[in-house]
């Protein structure tokens, strides 16, 4: 487990020292990204109890976005021509934003 976390975190830390990191998967639209990244945190919070964001949470939404075919991508692996949305402060997912094609 602990090994699982200190790769996570290097890869995140990789991504925000070369850009942000998206989850993105080719082909999906930037609005079908944004609705499941909200269906995983609405299925979280079934599951925790959202006062405070430690481990668990972020793995279940990790693996919850992957369950989907999603992947985080630094900034600039993404193809140029996909939609991005920042993280934002008040996002639950703060080193993740969204991506993806403009429909």
């Amino acid at each position: 487990m602990a090994k699982v976390l200190v790769v996570s975190i290097l890869s995140v830390l990789l991504c925000l020292t070369f850009g942000c990191a998206y989850w993105y998967q080719p082909a999906k639209s930037f609005d079908q990204c944004d609705q499941d990244l909200q269906q995983c945190y609405e299925e979280l919070q079934k599951y925790a109890d959202m006062n405070s964001i430690g481990c668990y949470e972020v793995d279940f939404v990790k693996d919850c976005m992957r369950q989907k075919g999603y992947e985080l991508s630094c900034e600039n692996a993404l193809p140029e021509n996909v939609k991005r949305r920042d993280p934002t402060v008040d996002s639950f997912w703060v080193l993740a934003g969204v991506s993806g094609t403009m429909e």
